[in-house]
């Protein structure tokens, strides 16, 4: 993967951090992608220089269908190239799901404006460049997207729709782009803090490995999606079987 670029949204903490530090390792040129979080985004790029690195951070609000485009654009102009997108960005709202009046309209269209409209203007913008290189389109959706789990409905409802349009654009890319999709259990990153201590424990009991999903384990997961060429249209699983128990 020496010398590719990578652009990965919701690259400055959590998953996408890991992600950044795992690319930067193999010498993937980043570009990684910030809505809110600057001084994590500044620092992880001090970081990746500091280790010899080429890694650029952009900030970019994807509740905005515009700033896709420009993302890409931006993306291009300072690398040349484009070979792998990773949509990581989200956002949530936490609500039982019985609690029905906790979830208003403006839930529904935040939460599928970044973490479903955002993926298919990233992919209809990385389209030409992706094609080019012959390059993948990944994103992070979740088992909240494969069974009815997660923090909200509507979290839930979009991630689902986020795995249907994975296998969409598989057909609409092929067959020189591979389109893929990544469903974690839960992983402990700053998101945890909307679930409560007895939420986080049955979470760990449900599953059949007794514990919540290792996030160096859905790292190797996107690599191992980065390296494959025989794979397209498909999700998977790293849940440390959550949806098997």
């Amino acid at each position: 993967m020496q010398g590719k670029v990578a652009l990965v949204t919701g690259g400055a903490t959590g998953l996408g951090r890991e992600l950044a530090l795992r690319l930067a390792g193999e010498g993937v040129r980043l570009a990684l992608a910030y809505s809110r979080s600057q001084t994590d985004a500044e620092t992880l790029v001090a970081e990746l220089h500091a280790q010899g690195a080429d890694a650029h951070a952009f900030q970019a609000d994807l509740a905005q269908t515009a700033a896709a485009r420009v993302l890409v654009e931006e993306t291009v102009a300072t690398f040349g190239q484009l070979d792998l997108v990773i949509h990581n960005a989200a956002t949530t709202r936490f609500a039982a799901f019985s609690d029905l009046e906790a979830i208003d309209e403006a839930a529904w269209d935040e939460l599928f404006a970044v973490n479903t409209r955002a993926a298919f203007f990233l992919a209809q913008a990385a389209a030409p460049h992706l094609r080019a290189t012959r390059g993948q389109f990944l994103s992070t959706s979740s088992v909240a997207g494969l069974a009815p789990v997660g923090s909200s409905i509507p979290y839930a409802a979009s991630k689902a729709a986020l795995i249907h349009l994975t296998k969409c654009l598989a057909v609409a890319l092929a067959p020189e782009v591979r389109v893929n999709t990544v469903a974690p259990g839960l992983l402990l990153t700053r998101w945890v803090v909307g679930f409560t201590d007895e939420q986080l424990a049955a979470t760990s009991q449900k599953a059949l490995l007794k514990k919540t999903t290792d996030l160096v384990d859905v790292v190797d997961a996107f690599m191992m999606l980065a390296r494959n060429s025989s794979m397209t249209g498909q999700v998977l699983t790293v849940d440390a079987g959550l949806l098997s128990g």
